[in-house]
Order: structure tokens, then sequence, then C-alpha cells
């Protein structure tokens, strides 16, 4: 088994060739993931997959959830924990706001047995989740 860094896996899913992506480092990418029996990869890397599907390929995210899905679906990769990704994909398709990392860190905290996840995020962001507790300026000066 190997692991990949998210720069390598976008190439081979994408193979972006421009003057940032040259064609030598898509070859690359393409020839070691489908050289290696398995491939891991990271949640930190789903995370910074969709920034970078959001943020630099301005992908909707529906095209994020599709994306990622199909990755998560190929026997190929093995994940850092497949059950965590797959209920943060489900998350991250049924609340709007709420981007991957945070419902990544959600369902890790909750399979670790974590009742409970404190942000300062709002509702309507990782607080909208079941399982997050958002926190709010007391309205009186006593703090708890």
């Amino acid at each position: 088994m190997i692991a990949v860094d998210t720069n390598v896996l976008l190439r081979f899913l994408f193979q972006p060739i421009d003057t940032k992506n040259p064609e030598w480092q898509v070859a690359r990418a393409q020839a070691i993931i489908n050289q290696a029996d398995k491939v891991f990869v990271s949640a930190i890397v789903i995370a910074e997959m969709e920034w970078v599907l959001e943020s630099v390929f301005a992908c909707t995210r529906q095209e994020i959830h599709s994306v990622l899905h199909e990755l998560a679906s190929n026997t190929k990769f093995q994940f850092e924990d497949w059950a965590v990704l797959n209920c943060a994909l489900l998350d991250y398709q049924e609340f709007a706001a709420v981007d991957l990392s945070d419902c990544l860190i959600a369902r890790a905290a909750q399979k670790a047995g974590a009742t409970t996840l404190f942000t300062f995020e709002n509702e309507k962001k990782l607080g909208a989740l079941p399982i997050v507790t958002s926190l709010k300026k007391p309205e009186s000066d006593l703090l708890l």
C-alpha cells in the first residue's frame, strides 16, 4: 500500500494540465496510483480536496459530493475511516452550509464516543449538525 497527498490525488482524478500542473506530474500521479494495490487516503486529504475543488476548480457542492462519493466507492482506495467518511458525505449532502471538514470532525468525534461537539460556529454552519452544540456569548456576566 502507498499513501498520496492531495495534489497527487487531484492530478490522478482530474489531470489538470497547465503551467501549475505540468504533464509530467499528471503522468507520475497516474502511474503511481495505477501501479499500487491499495492507496491510503487520510481524512485531511479528503478535507483538502473539498477545499481545492470548491476554491480552485469552482465545483458545486453536488459535483464535489459526486467526486468524493465515486472515490469512496473505489476499492483501490483505503480511507482513514470509511464509516466516518461515508457519514460525513451524507451530512455534507444534507446540510448545505456545512463544510466537509466540519462534517468529518463531527463524525469522527461521534465515532470516538463524544455525545456533544462544542463550537463557536453558529447553527447555520457546523452548529447545524445534530451532535454539535454552538456556544454563545452569555447574556449575563456569569460564565459556566
